[in-house]
């Protein structure tokens, strides 16, 4: 009798055991196709996918079949210095919150304080190539150009970069608009023609500007010496915000 009692505890130990080890395992198991958000919260590959709603539908699918391969999707954020360094500005926060939401993603800050002409001569073209990124975005130093590279060759050496960057998907913008620019506002008009024509995706933050005759624009830039070098804390949030409502569409 004590030999049957002792075995029927053990069998439920056993059982007892097992179970709570299966419901253990069911509880912790990790779904490869979920992943955490930086508040703990799980995000499904579909919830990921839907955040590029509007990337260009190559990258969408290039996206998708990275997270279906396991690997990093790689974003370079190429221009001037007007995207800032990679402590502060409208890049480096752009760069926060794409790490923030997608966590599969590597990105790259390219500050550059050349023209387009200087670009390309001294091969920084080629040093955002050997970081082999899936997706550019390229703001091809038109305020640079500005007085000193003419827009024809400009148009040249943005094509001689993107055909670099053949494996990955450029998107252009321009620039930070100039208060009353006189030949600046024509020339961005030509590039982003320029870009439509041959086919390429145009990120027009400018719509979210003051008019370059209004007299708000001016609070939104930052002098010095009377010149006019760049966003301030407020352009930049602009800029910021744009860019940032393109790339995640919650």
């Amino acid at each position: 009798m004590k030999l049957l009692t002792t075995i029927i505890l053990s069998l439920i130990t056993v059982i007892v055991l097992l179970t709570g080890n299966f419901y253990w395992q069911d509880r912790t198991q990790v779904n490869h196709f979920t992943s955490e958000s930086a508040n703990g919260k799980a995000v499904s590959n579909d919830d990921l996918i839907a955040e590029t709603a509007h990337w260009p539908k190559q990258a969408q699918s290039d996206f998708k079949q990275a997270l279906k391969d396991g690997k990093t999707y790689k974003i370079a954020i190429v221009g001037s210095k007007a995207m800032g360094t990679t402590k502060k500005g409208w890049a480096h926060d752009l760069k926060q919150a794409l790490l923030h939401t997608y966590e599969h993603v590597s990105v790259s800050l390219f500050p550059y304080d050349v023209n387009s002409d200087q670009f390309i001569a001294s091969n920084l073209y080629k040093k955002v190539a050997d970081a082999q990124p899936n997706l550019v975005l390229f703001e091809p130093f038109i305020l640079n150009d500005n007085g000193a590279v003419d827009p024809e060759n400009a148009h040249q050496d943005l094509l001689t970069a993107v055909d670099s960057w053949k494996d990955a998907v450029t998107i252009i913008q321009p620039s930070y608009p100039l208060y009353q620019a006189t030949n600046y506002p024509e020339q961005v008009s030509q590039l982003k023609k320029f870009v439509k024509a041959h086919k390429l995706v145009y990120l027009d933050h400018w719509e979210k500007w003051p008019d370059t005759n209004s007299e708000a624009l001016k609070n939104d830039l930052k002098f010095e010496n009377g010149e006019q070098v760049g966003p301030n804390a407020k352009g930049n949030a602009i800029w910021y915000h744009y860019v940032r409502d393109y790339f995640i569409a919650d």
